[in-house]
Order: C-alpha cells, then structure tokens, then sequence
C-alpha cells in the first residue's frame, strides 16, 4: 500500500469561477436523521465544489439549512414524518439538468418514496452519482444486483458511451452491512465482501468503495487498497463525509474510480489529522470536515 495519494486533485485555473468546480447535489435525509445529509454537503463544500445543493424533506430544511450558511436547500414532498414522499421524484428530476453530480442515501430511509427517488437516479444517464446508506439499501430492496446490468450504451439523451467499467459514472460506497444486504453475503468474511463486490463491479459496470479496515476500491477489472485512515473513523456519520467527498470529486471532472479512490485517501488522511489532534475515542465526523482543507491544501504544497 502506498502512502502517496492515488491521483492528482483538480487543478484550478487563476481566471476560473465557481461553476468551473462542479454544481453537485446531496439527496437524503429525515426527521431525525437531517445530520447525514448536512455533513455530506459541508464534506463537498470543502472539498472543493463550487455550488453545493441539498435536497431534503420539507419538513427538515431549516434544520439542514442551519448547518452551513453556504449550502443552498431544495425542499421536497414530505409526508407526515418528515420522509421524502412518493411525489417527490418528481420534483428532483426537475432539479437535475446543469448538475455535474449527485450524492444520494444519506438519512433518506428506505419508505416509497425514497424508492422511487434511487429507481429515477439508478437510470442510465450522464449524470455523475454516488449511493450511499439507504440508497443502497434501497438498490437492496429493489433486488438491483440480482437484476440485468444497467445499459452502458446509451444515457438519457441518447448519446453513445464506451462500454467499459466506468461506464455508467456510478460509485457505491456500501459498509459491510449495507454490502451484505446488496450481494446477499456474510457481512463478517471481509474476502468474501470484496469478491462480491468485484462480481458486482462487473456486472453493473460501477465502481464500489468496500469500506473497513482497510477500506479497497473495485471496479470491473481493477482493485486498489487505501493506505489512510484509523478504527477512530468507525463512528457515526464517517461515511457520510465521504460521500460529500467523492461527490465533490466527480462534479470536478474525477472518474469514478479516480475520484472513489483519492476522497477514500483524502478522508482517510483527515481522519489521521482529527485522532492526532483528538485521539481515536475522541473523535467524531464533525472533526472531518475541519480537516478536509488541511488534507487538500498539501496538494499545493
């Protein structure tokens, strides 16, 4: 394992403006579950994106709003317990055009809804997208690895595109749990976990972060294992940030596996900094996302 970071961070031009970084979206959240999403979209902002929106249930939007003064909130139909409603699919469609990328799962519950919201997004399109948390588990629910590959030939608007393991711009970022539910395995045979995400990887033509220790990155044919990162990262709300990350990354122009291994390198790295300053049980995600800029900053250095 290699200790230097696996690709370069974008390089930004002196005559550059903010959409020149990525107009990326974060889609998740609940009730009670509003910091997920926030701390994904404050990880973007810090790493890097130039416009950073979030789209979250109704009844949540002041309380992700609160976060951060630079996150622009998307409210969406939410039903009485403050989960995205059935209608509310369409509503994000609408929102989709102009986007580089997409970050979905976080907080956002398995409730039909939000099914409906991971079934429009799994969809062929050029779009960049990330699922992560119950995004996943919604793909679980629908069955979607036991289904036909997602067709890499032609997006939403009707353009070719190479047939390879990039194919159709996707990251998952499953843990083992998440993982198990997906590829119906056993969550505690870390080999198994990894071969069953390669299989997926190539049937899907998708890249997949397995998280652990350590954390390895698959993609059809390729397997790369992080070098950064501590058991202190095992808390609430880790993984989260590194959906903000590699979203952040793809809206920049990263691949996915590009950018699914450099934001697993970055956030491994800002979780060394944070137990460094913290120590390991001290530290929390919160402490991540204070750490991102001081990570990225080294890349000029």
């Amino acid at each position: 394992m290699s200790h230097q970071p696996p690709a370069s961070f974008p390089k930004r031009e002196q005559d550059s403006h903010k959409g020149n970084f990525g107009r990326v979206m974060l889609c998740g959240g609940s009730r009670g579950m509003a910091g997920s999403i926030a701390l994904s979209s404050i990880a973007a902002l810090h790493t890097g994106s130039g416009l950073v929106s979030t789209a979250v249930p109704d009844r949540c939007l002041e309380t992700v709003a609160s976060f951060h003064p630079c996150v622009m909130t998307i409210p969406l139909a939410d039903d009485l317990q403050g989960h995205f409603a059935v209608g509310a699919v369409d509503e994000l469609a609408s929102r989709l055009d102009g986007l580089d990328a997409i970050g979905c799962g976080p907080g956002m519950t398995t409730n039909d809804g939000s099914m409906q919201i991971v079934r429009r997004l799994i969809e062929p399109t050029k779009l960049a997208r990330v699922f992560d948390a119950d995004a996943i588990n919604c793909l679980a629910k629908m069955q979607w690895a036991k289904g036909d590959p997602i067709s890499s030939s032609k997006s939403r608007s009707g353009k070719s595109r190479s047939n390879n393991g990039e194919a159709n711009n996707i990251v998952l970022t499953p843990h083992p749990g998440e993982l198990g539910r997906l590829a119906g395995i056993d969550t505690k045979n870390r080999d198994l976990q990894i071969e069953a995400a390669q299989k997926l990887a190539a049937h899907h033509h998708v890249t997949i972060v397995v998280k652990g220790g350590p954390t390895v990155v698959v993609d059809a044919t390729r397997t790369w294992i992080n070098s950064t990162g501590n058991p202190g990262m095992a808390t609430a709300g880790s993984g989260d940030v590194l959906t903000g990350v590699i979203t952040s990354l793809m809206g920049q122009g990263l691949s996915p596996w590009d950018a699914a291994r450099l934001g697993v390198w970055i956030h491994g790295a800002a979780g060394d900094r944070a137990a460094a300053e913290y120590g390991q049980p001290g530290m929390s995600a919160y402490e991540l996302l204070s750490e991102l800029p001081k990570v990225i900053a080294a890349f000029d250095s």
